[in-house]
């Protein structure tokens, strides 16, 4: 995949933990527990085994993935 911020060639990779607990993404102005859940995306599922598919960019230091299809979209963006 090329990068999209500067061209470059990115590495396919996996996003994966060492310890079994989800990895969750949310947005930086959601403060608690209840506004993070609402809001949140699985990046990585513990129970289903996922190992998403990720690319880097080893100039620039980007991480690229796309986002799963079960995403907790409760948040909307214009």
């Amino acid at each position: 995949m090329e990068c999209p911020f500067c061209g470059r060639l990115m590495q396919a990779g996996r996003i994966d933990t060492a310890k079994p607990v989800n990895i969750e993404w949310y947005p930086e102005d959601k403060e608690s527990y209840l506004e993070k859940a609402e809001n949140s995306i699985t990046v990585k599922n513990t129970y289903k085994f996922e190992r998403p598919v990720a690319y880097l960019c080893f100039h620039c230091h980007k991480l690229v993935m796309d986002v799963p299809e079960r995403a907790n979209f409760r948040f909307t963006q214009d």
